[in-house]
């Protein structure tokens, strides 16, 4: 995670713009959605501080290695923000209420993708076909300002870091909220550990007004990473739709351990990939986590037991649904539920005192250590 420091140093250049003709797909339509038009080539090497539009039929070049947004940014359906490989950490970073709106359509959705990425805008780095687009070719979109929106865009071969072999994420929410609609992330990065940075990475927002919905992820490491605060419905998808075979490394939602509770209830109703906590959760302040049926949440082991446990703090909060059909809570190391969630294939199996169990801290329950001993807790060490 990085903060609002970044600036590019005052020397930069003004844009330069180009024009060429491109390939012809969804993106370089004009207005009637049917007509190639001629996409402008324009090369961003300077912060945005003052409102700004990015138009359809453009590429946008990032060729520095980060630019500020300060101001409003509005992106047209059908732009294209290309991420040039040359630079150690391409990125863009929001920051003092700086915002980005962008609001492509399902046929010009907006693109932001590598500079080798000759099938979106065409070949903007004249190698003809000597390169190809590839996970981790450029950094990220960092959001350090309220509400931003990203609907009907692609995400494609995001998540490099600024240091050598570290990722990032591709688009994180850094204590900030934002809205996320009919998405695509494909071949992203994101972190091979359970408590490495996600695709789309939002564990510092402790706001219940972030959402993303409607998305699609594939091709990526680790595709979602949130807080406890954040709910999650049932309209993403966490597989390629031409391909249901082609899925995710991790594929799973990632739940950061937070001492703090939710100020709201939280509801976890996503089915196909189950939700992994990284360390304890705690449910309190009279409010409920609410399931629904098939949902499978997994428990990572931690080098310390007891700090992978569930944890209902005052008898009037609860986790509504736990008793719903498909509804287990179990190990990471699971593969029966939910599928390899960790990734290993058959490497690691699971054992019997993996993880702590859901305890009841408010004492109402005398035996197993305060836990509960519902016959879908799979793996704990109490019951």
């Amino acid at each position: 995670m990085r903060n609002s420091f970044f600036y590019l140093a005052s020397s930069l250049t003004l844009l330069s713009v180009s024009c060429k003709k491109e390939s012809t797909d969804n993106n370089n339509n004009n207005n009637n959605g049917n007509t190639p038009c001629v996409r402008t080539v324009v090369e961003i090497n300077t912060d945005i501080t003052t409102p700004t539009t990015w138009e359809d039929c453009h590429t946008y070049i990032i060729s520095v290695n980060q630019i500020s947004v300060t101001s409003n940014l509005t992106i047209q359906p059908g732009a294209i923000i290309k991420f040039k490989d040359v630079v150690s950490d391409n990125a863009i970073i929001v920051t003092n209420s700086g915002t980005i709106n962008a609001i492509g359509t399902k046929l010009k959705p907006i693109v932001f993708t590598s500079f080798r990425d000759d099938a979106n805008g065409g070949d903007n780095n004249g190698d003809g076909t000597n390169s190809f687009p590839a996970r981790f070719d450029w950094g990220g979109i960092i959001i350090n300002s309220n509400n931003c929106v990203f609907k009907n865009c692609s995400f494609l071969y995001g998540g490099k870091g600024p240091g050598g072999g570290a990722g990032q994420p591709t688009l994180e929410f850094s204590y900030y909220y934002g809205i996320i609609d009919s998405c695509l992330f494909a071949h992203c990065g994101g972190e091979t550990t359970y408590s490495g940075y996600g695709v789309v990475d939002a564990v510092s927002c402790h706001d219940p007004r972030f959402s993303i919905t409607n998305s699609t992820f594939y091709g990526c490491v680790k595709p979602l990473f949130i807080n406890p605060f954040i709910s999650i419905d049932n309209s993403n998808t966490f597989h390629n739709p031409a391909n249901p075979s082609e899925k995710n490394e991790l594929n799973g939602i990632f739940i950061t351990s937070e001492s703090n509770e939710a100020t709201s209830n939280v509801s976890w109703l996503e089915t196909e990939v189950p939700f992994v906590l990284t360390g304890s959760l705690y449910v309190g302040d009279g409010h409920s986590l609410v399931l629904a049926p098939n949902v499978i949440i997994k428990v990572a082991t931690l080098p310390s037991p007891g700090y992978n446990k569930i944890s209902i703090r005052e008898g009037s909060s609860f986790i509504e649904g736990h008793d719903q059909g498909g509804v287990f809570f179990t190990s990471y190391l699971d593969d029966s539920k939910g599928g390899d969630t960790n990734g290993d294939g058959t490497a690691s199996a699971p054992s019997q005192g993996d993880w702590y169990g859901i305890q009841d801290i408010s004492a109402t329950i005398t035996t197993n250590n305060s836990c509960y001993a519902w016959s879908n807790i799979l793996y704990a060490k109490y019951p």
